[in-house]
């Protein structure tokens, strides 16, 4: 089994997300009614997917993330380099990828698979850089640009009111600064202080806020690491873990998903050039896969954040299109917004317990679901690892047992006695 694992093809299998034969992810292998385990489960990897997964704290939600992101860089070579993974990794446990799973060695070969790391970029804010550094974690820095921030999502970074005296004044120093290009804290701070048009209290308050913006390492006058991380092939691991606030991260994921979305709308014409024969086009970006987890972070149920609108409208309604793949989790698909459940043409669940979470589920249950979510996951048991799985595209569901990591899992409960 490892020799077709690494080719992204295994025989005597059932194939998920399409019929495809190329470009295929091992996933695991049928969960039967005595717990034994049946045929292989593969993953059709060949064109975009919008994927959620869910399951309660312990139960391998993140650890299935893993498993995908360690399928597409087991991906051929040739094909392989026509995909780019990039995680946002809100706990800070994905920079393990490059670490071999020698703990579950035993597990691993019991599925002849062999434990391997895996060559990922683990970027961080640039005003984190040092903190992983002291912990011996190879990082790089990673900054958006403060021009790609308008003045209405300042003032929401802020919490001010728009329509407020510092609102106007953010709102009116960002955009004629925008007009212009690039700029840096020091030319919105200098514009403030210019400006005739506001009193001295309410200049100061702006002032003080973006001074406060500067520090947080995470905006600078032009982007740091977003050109390198959505090379073909690669793996890049976005640690958000180190920044408090919640507006701040909707506000670095919701540029980075924005700069990766319009780049694939010039790749996607510059693919249909080629395929009419023009071999001089320069193609751009590969497709990109982009995983989220804890997800309702940044696509709540009610309400909306800085990266709302991109990931929803963009990337979960609109990303078949140019070539973009959503992977959302959560432990609550209660707390998640309502269009990640009815767009997504894959579900992955594991074990829940509440009924609220099933519920949601149950809401958008599709027609061809013979059993309830409910019921379903009661037949799939308390096992970690096992999943009920729905596929829209095959217009079928299985519960199967996700296959082990091949890379070290940096998700696991810690405990006292090591």
């Amino acid at each position: 089994m490892s020799s077709s694992l690494d080719a992204g093809i295994s025989k005597h299998q059932y194939v998920l997300g399409g019929n495809g034969e190329e470009v295929l992810l091992y996933m695991g292998r049928y969960l039967a009614r005595d717990r034994s385990s049946g045929s292989h489960v593969s993953l059709d990897v060949n064109r975009p997917h919008a994927v959620f997964i869910a399951g309660k704290r312990g139960y391998g939600k993140s650890y299935t993330m893993g498993v995908l992101m360690e399928g597409l860089m087991l991906l051929p070579d040739g094909i392989r380099e026509g995909v780019a993974s990039v995680v946002i990794d809100t706990m800070g446990i994905f920079w393990t990828l490059g670490k071999s799973n020698d703990v579950q060695n035993k597990m691993i070969n019991e599925w002849e698979l062999e434990p391997k790391g895996f060559d990922a970029d683990i970027f961080v804010p640039a005003g984190s850089v040092s903190s992983y550094e002291k912990r011996n974690i190879d990082v790089r820095p990673l900054s958006i640009p403060i021009s790609q921030i308008d003045g209405y999502e300042w003032c929401r970074l802020f919490s001010i009111d728009a329509v407020s005296s510092p609102g106007v004044l953010i709102i009116r120093t960002i955009e004629d600064l925008r007009a212009e290009g690039d700029f840096s804290f020091e030319d919105i701070i200098d514009s403030i202080i210019d400006d005739e048009r506001s009193d001295v209290v309410t200049k100061s308050a702006v002032e003080n806020h973006f001074r406060t913006a500067s520090s947080w390492g995470v905006f600078a006058e032009r982007s740091q690491g977003i050109e390198e991380m959505v090379k073909g092939g690669s793996t890049s691991v976005i640690d958000v873990s180190t920044i408090r606030s919640e507006a701040v991260r909707s506000a670095l994921v919701g540029s980075i998903a924005r700069s990766i979305y319009h780049l694939r709308l010039e790749a996607r014409r510059s693919f249909e050039r080629v395929m009419m024969g023009d071999q001089d086009v320069d193609q751009g970006i590969p497709m990109v896969w982009l995983f989220i987890d804890e997800a309702q972070q940044f696509l709540p149920s009610k309400g909306r954040t800085l990266a709302s609108d991109i990931l929803l409208n963009e990337w979960l309604k609109q990303g078949r299109q140019p070539g973009l793949s959503l992977v959302l989790a959560t432990q609550r698909p209660s707390s998640i917004h309502p269009d990640v459940l009815s767009q997504s043409d894959i579900v992955i669940c594991h074990r829940l317990t509440s009924q609220d979470d099933i519920s949601v589920l149950e809401s958008v249950r599709p027609t061809y679901m013979k059993d309830n979510f409910g019921d379903s996951i009661m037949k799939m048991g308390s096992e970690k690892g096992a999943a009920f799985v729905v596929d829209d595209n095959t217009e079928a569901s299985h519960i199967i047992r996700m296959r082990p990591r091949l890379s070290w899992h940096g998700g696991d409960d810690p405990s006292i006695i090591f």
